[in-house]
C-alpha cells in the first residue's frame, strides 16, 4: 500500500475503532474508564486529526443513547472523562446533541405559514428527519426528543471523583430556566421537560433544594396549565399525567436508574456506594404509548 494510500485509510480504522469502544461500553465504571483512556490514547494519535477522531465519538454516543435500553449514565461518564483531557469531546458532543434535538439548547421555532409555507417544511426546521423522501412519523420524531433529553439530563449531572465536568449541573440548572422562561408548552417541549426532569431532577434538587421545587410549583402552576389548553388527545394526556404525578409524587427525591454505576460486577456485594440503599422504585414509565421504548 502506497504512503499515501495508507493516510487516507486512517481515518477510516480511526473511526471503526472509536465506534466499536463506544458501542461497548457498559455500565461498570471500571469499563467506561478503560474505554476513556483508550479513547483519548486515539484521539491523540497524530496520524488521525483530532477533529475528526473526536467528531466521530460524539456522533456515536448520540446514536447509541437513540437506541433503546443503552446505559445512558455510563455514556455520559465516558464524555465527561474524555473531555476532562480532550475538550472539544464536549463542543463536539453538545453541538450534535443540538444537532439531533433542538429542545437540548433550548430553543424554539414557531410556525409561521408566510416563513414555512407548509407544515411539512415547518417540522423539518424543528429537526424531523427525511427517509426515503418521506418525514419521519411524529412518534420517531418523539422518541428522539425523550432518547435526547435523557443523555443531556444525565451529563450535565455526571461527575467522577475530582474530575471536573465541563458542562456540570450549574449548566442543567441554567437549561431548566431558559426553558420555562423562553419555551411555550406544546407536546415536544412537555417530552423534552419530562424527561430532562426525570434524569437530572434527583440531582438538581440535591443542588439547589428551595429553588428547585420553586421551579416545579412554576411548571405545575403556568407550564401544565398551558398544556392543557392545548388539546385533551391521548399524547398531550400522557404527558400531562406524566409530569403532574412526578412532581407529586416527589419523583426527584428517587435516584433515576443506572445513576450510579457500579465500579465492577461484585460491587453491590463488596462495595456498595452511598447511593445503594436510595429507592429501587423509580424506573422509566413503560405506559407511555406512543413514545415509550
Amino acid at each position: 500500500m502506497s504512503l499515501s494510500a495508507s493516510h487516507a485509510q486512517d481515518p477510516l480504522n480511526h473511526g471503526a475503532k472509536i465506534r466499536r469502544l463506544v458501542k461497548t461500553i457498559t455500565g461498570l465504571k471500571d469499563n467506561v474508564r478503560t474505554k476513556a483512556d483508550q479513547l483519548v490514547e486515539i484521539f491523540f494519535d497524530s496520524s488521525c486529526p483530532q477533529s475528526i477522531s473526536v467528531a466521530i465519538f460524539a456522533e456515536k454516543i448520540v446514536d447509541q443513547c437513540l437506541t433503546p435500553n443503552k446505559a445512558t449514565f455510563a455514556y455520559a461518564l465516558a464524555a465527561v472523562l474524555v473531555s476532562s483531557r480532550v475538550p472539544l469531546a464536549m463542543d463536539l458532543l453538545l453541538a450534535q446533541l443540538n444537532r439531533a434535538c433542538i429542545y437540548t439548547v433550548p430553543k424554539h421555532i414557531t410556525y409561521s405559514k408566510t416563513l414555512f409555507g407548509t407544515k411539512e417544511a415547518y417540522r423539518q426546521a424543528i429537526g424531523y428527519k427525511e427517509e426515503d423522501g418521506v418525514l419521519e412519523s411524529e412518534e420517531k420524531y418523539v422518541k428522539r426528543v425523550d432518547s435526547c433529553m435523557r443523555l443531556y439530563g444525565a451529563l450535565v449531572q455526571t461527575e467522577d471523583g475530582g474530575v471536573q465536568n465541563k458542562h456540570g449541573l450549574t449548566e442543567g440548572w441554567a437549561w431548566l430556566a431558559r426553558f420555562l422562561n423562553a419555551l411555550p408548552a406544546n407536546l415536544y417541549t412537555g417530552v423534552a421537560l419530562l424527561a430532562f426532569l426525570e434524569m437530572a431532577g434527583f440531582a438538581l434538587y440535591r443542588r439547589y433544594k428551595a429553588q428547585f421545587k420553586k421551579l416545579l410549583n412554576i411548571i405545575y402552576r403556568d407550564f401544565l396549565s398551558a398544556l392543557k389548553q392545548r388539546g385533551g388527545d391521548a399524547k398531550f394526556t400522557i404527558v400531562i399525567t406524566s409530569i403532574q404525578s412526578y412532581i407529586e409524587s416527589n419523583k426527584f427525591l428517587e435516584e433515576p436508574e443506572g445513576r450510579s454505576l457500579q465500579s465492577s460486577s461484585l460491587s453491590r456485594e463488596c462495595a456498595p456506594d452511598e447511593y445503594a440503599q436510595a429507592p429501587s422504585s423509580y424506573h422509566r414509565p413503560s405506559n407511555r404509548g406512543f413514545y415509550q421504548y
